[in-house]
């Protein structure tokens, strides 16, 4: 009887002990993959969409909502099955607006690696007008090697004060170019960075980077009538961008013009970008 009662207690011990690890085991296969992929909170999502053909979705970021000037995309792609972060591929992008029966582009600056560091592909892109564009992305998943296209409809309106300036320069086979302003920081009073970027329409969908004008500024506040010293003039850096550095001496509406020459010779000098400090 003695012995009953302890092998009794013994077999209870042991499904006792096995049950406490069937317990463990469940939990620990039933607990949640966490998700570390981690958006900038200053990035604000203007879309996403399936990039077919390459087994793969793009989701677009800007830092805002996109308006005619200098916009920078932030492109994040991941697996359309596993949903798991993609790290390795070519992306392009190329903007489409139509208008009637015409369908224009804009100038675009893509990225061009194929394994981005912070696991974003970039495109520039200076909007030239407002209204529904359309982005056509394509992109090369080289995790399973294959490519495809997408497209996102997405909307663009117009700044307070304007970014982007169009002229026609006859003494440079009447070509269409396209002064952008470009700034990534509100202006202050005092001395700013000042940066534009030059790009010449070849065709409806084509453009391409000026990169042999020089430019010259002259800062004028239009309240009082007068300029400001310590500007120094753009000057060319790559890819049609000219840096420099302008002063806006005080608060106020201040106007920048711009004259643009090739060679020695005056291209332009109607260009100018209005300011408020």
């Amino acid at each position: 009887m003695k012995f009953n009662k302890l092998a009794t207690i013994a077999f209870a011990i042991v499904l006792v002990a096995l049950n406490a690890c069937k317990k463990e085991e469940s939990t620990t296969n039933n607990t949640p993959t966490v998700n570390t992929d981690t958006i900038p909170s200053s990035y604000v999502k203007i879309g996403e969409t399936y990039i077919i053909g390459a087994s793969a979705k793009a989701v677009v970021y800007s830092t805002g909502n996109l308006f005619v000037g200098y916009n920078q995309l932030f492109v994040a792609m991941y697996d359309s099955v596993t949903n798991a972060r993609l790290n390795d591929g070519h992306f392009e992008a190329e903007p489409m607006m139509t208008v009637g029966d015409m369908e224009h582009s804009c100038p675009t600056e893509n990225q061009d690696v194929s394994i981005p560091t912070d696991k974003f592909w970039k495109a520039n892109i200076i909007f030239t007008m407002a209204g529904n564009w359309h982005l056509h992305m394509h992109f090369h998943n080289h995790k399973v090697d294959m490519e495809g296209e997408g497209e996102l409809d997405i909307n663009v309106v117009s700044p307070t004060l304007p970014l982007v300036k169009s002229t026609v320069i006859a003494a440079d086979d009447s070509s269409l170019l396209y002064v952008t302003l470009v700034s990534s920081k509100k202006p202050i009073a005092g001395l700013n960075n000042f940066e534009v970027a030059l790009h010449k329409a070849e065709s409806l969908t084509s453009y391409a980077s000026v990169n042999d004008y020089t430019v010259e500024i002259e800062p004028l506040m239009l309240s009082m009538g007068h300029g400001s010293t310590g500007n120094i003039n753009p000057t060319f850096t790559a890819d049609g961008h000219y840096k420099g550095t302008v002063n806006y001496s005080m608060p106020g509406a201040w106007r920048v013009k711009i004259t643009l020459k090739k060679n020695g010779n005056v291209m332009d000098n109607t260009i100018y970008f209005d300011v408020t400090i």
